[in-house]
């Protein structure tokens, strides 16, 4: 890799921060419980449909906490990592931290190549529009998450890896769910607990498909080693925030997969220094996620 950033000036973006990484935590749980008592309050079915897309984005924010305390990265004390990936994010997304890391190393070393894992999820962009639209219609009808699902509890297997699933992963994800369940149920608003459900079962599918999209999906050259030709950094915008890139510097991917020890909140700086230095004039930083969108789309043929 050709990037123009020694080794020594790598190191302030390698600190880590028990307090900057709470925060993270902290906030997403904040909205999380915030959704809910919008929800409480305010008993409308337009109101629903509003948390059910806002608890997505929540549930995206929980999956990037998994993924960041998966790599270590997120806090200077492991233990608290260990702690959080196993019982503050993957679990309510009935994944297992620990299995989920195993497949994305792969991922980490092998992307540019025919052997990236992942490949299956963006090599075949672009798309139709109607092709596209199809896609996004079945997340968001629940038919994906359903199918999802339904092979997570009958298969005896972890979704995203296809091995045996290990640590009471699924135990442990209805125990965690059973929490909030019971929480809402105490607190007298135990339909609002189907929320959540729909949100996991629909919009977090299409949060994901979109993250895909958006991370690798008609790069430059997915089958390039430099991660700036492989990989897609975004400015993320308020859809980004709500929803795909819910924690700061989750949007910057390449800086992610070009140096993965450094923190997601270090990664803005980093990706401006980059800039700065000009590893980026050869590549389009994607301004949003619609504007990747529009990217992914292959033009239909006139006949």
């Amino acid at each position: 890799m050709n990037i123009p950033i020694s080794k020594e000036e790598l190191k302030p973006f390698l600190r880590r921060s028990d307090t900057k990484a709470w925060w993270v935590v902290a906030s997403a749980w904040l909205g999380i419980v915030g959704i809910f008592l919008a929800a409480a309050l305010l008993p409308h079915w337009s109101i629903y449909i509003v948390a059910v897309f806002l608890l997505a984005g929540r549930q995206q924010a929980l999956a990037a906490i998994m993924h960041e305390a998966s790599h270590k990265t997120l806090f200077a004390t492991r233990a608290y990592n260990n702690f959080v990936s196993k019982w503050l994010s993957s679990p309510f997304l009935l994944m297992d931290g620990d299995t989920y890391i195993k497949s994305h190393l792969s991922h980490h070393r092998k992307a540019g190549t025919n052997e990236d894992p992942d490949l299956p999820n963006y090599k075949d962009y672009p798309v139709t529009r109607k092709s596209l639209v199809r896609k996004f219609t079945r997340d968001f009808l629940g038919i994906t998450g359903l199918k999802a699902n339904i092979y997570l509890f009958f298969s005896g297997r972890d979704l995203l890896s296809r091995k045996k699933r290990v640590n009471f992963q699924l135990t442990r994800g209805l125990f965690v769910n059973g929490i909030i369940f019971s929480v809402l149920w105490t607190s007298g608003f135990p339909q609002l607990f189907s929320l959540w459900v729909a949100a996991y079962l629909t919009v977090y599918m299409a949060i994901i498909r979109m993250r895909q999209i958006a991370e690798h999906a008609c790069v430059k050259d997915l089958y390039h080693l430099e991660p700036k030709y492989n990989t897609r950094s975004i400015q993320r915008g308020i859809l980004g925030f709500l929803f795909v890139s819910p924690t700061d510097g989750l949007s910057y991917h390449c800086e992610h997969h070009a140096f993965m020890a450094v923190p997601t909140y270090n990664l803005r700086a980093l990706h401006q220094l980059l800039k700065d230095r000009g590893y980026y004039d050869d590549v389009e930083i994607a301004d949003g996620y619609l504007s990747v969108l529009k990217q992914v789309v292959r033009p239909s043929i006139q006949g």
